[in-house]
């Protein structure tokens, strides 16, 4: 569910969905087969737009917006279309590449396949913490890809200045500022009105976040990875921070220790 809300800006800049529409959550997606489930289900969420469909991370909202973008100009389903341009917002995103940190990195790995099950976060989407903290810095600042460093700078034994690491722009993502505004709310709104309130209710700061599990298959059992992307302050972003807690089952353990780290 981490991935969201690249959907949202890529539903929203292709035009597949405007900021006033809505999709109808009945807790079950069946335009496809087998059909996907919503978290909720068997609860709905009923309409949502863009923002609260980030705010409830709505299975089937992000679903239905995978599929949209895979209609081409005559209405015709082709899931290939779909896939390439969830694979184009993700490049922007900087999840095509390592993040630039000077130790090994596991490469990423972009989907394929099944555009709706990709648009929420499964399909075969596998990127690093560090790679998810990438995207959410340009989430943080609205559209400045940085290459990432574990340096500051390179000194003599003097202290005197031979590198400096100051993070350079890699590119930069230019969509509409209603789309940036769209997607920071609907993550401001996990913190202070949706699945995260109740562990947030008495941080200091403000912050805006995504809660995520991503499931594997172990010994016949589901186990959930816990994952939380955030950054903050809210108004005024200078920190982004990715916690994934292996086997840590629900999202709220991995929302819970960031908390503890931004105090």
């Amino acid at each position: 569910s981490t991935f969201k809300p690249i959907i949202a800006v890529a539903a929203l800049e292709e035009g597949v969905i405007g900021l006033e529409d809505s999709v109808i959550c009945t807790g079950k997606y069946e335009e496809i087969t087998p059909n996907l489930k919503c978290w909720i289900y068997p609860g709905y969420h009923g309409a949502l737009d863009v923002v609260n469909g980030i705010q409830n991370s709505c299975n089937v909202f992000f679903s239905e917006m995978g599929h949209r973008l895979s209609l081409d100009e005559n209405g015709s389903y082709v899931p290939e279309k779909g896939i390439s341009l969830i694979q184009k917002y993700a490049s922007m995103f900087g999840l095509n590449e390592t993040s630039g940190i000077e130790i090994s990195e596991k490469p990423p790995q972009m989907t394929t396949e099944k555009p709706e099950a990709s648009s929420i976060g499964q399909g075969k989407n596998s990127y690093s913490n560090v790679q998810l903290a990438r995207y959410i810095t340009v989430v943080a600042n609205r559209g400045n890809l940085y290459k990432l460093s574990l340096l500051d700078k390179m000194t003599d034994s003097k202290g005197n200045l031979i590198e400096d690491f100051t993070p350079g722009i890699a590119s930069k993502i230019e969509i509409a500022d209603s789309t940036w505004d769209a997607v920071q709310t609907g993550m401001r709104r996990v913190i202070s009105d949706g699945s995260a309130k109740r562990i947030f209710t008495d941080l200091e700061v403000d912050i805006a976040g995504k809660t995520g599990t991503a499931e594997e298959i172990k010994n016949n059992h589901k186990i959930n990875h816990a994952f939380f992307v955030s950054f903050a302050p809210y108004q005024n972003p200078e920190i982004a921070m990715t916690i994934n807690i292996p086997y840590g089952y629900s999202s709220s353990n991995a929302a819970t220790a960031a908390k503890n780290i931004y105090r």
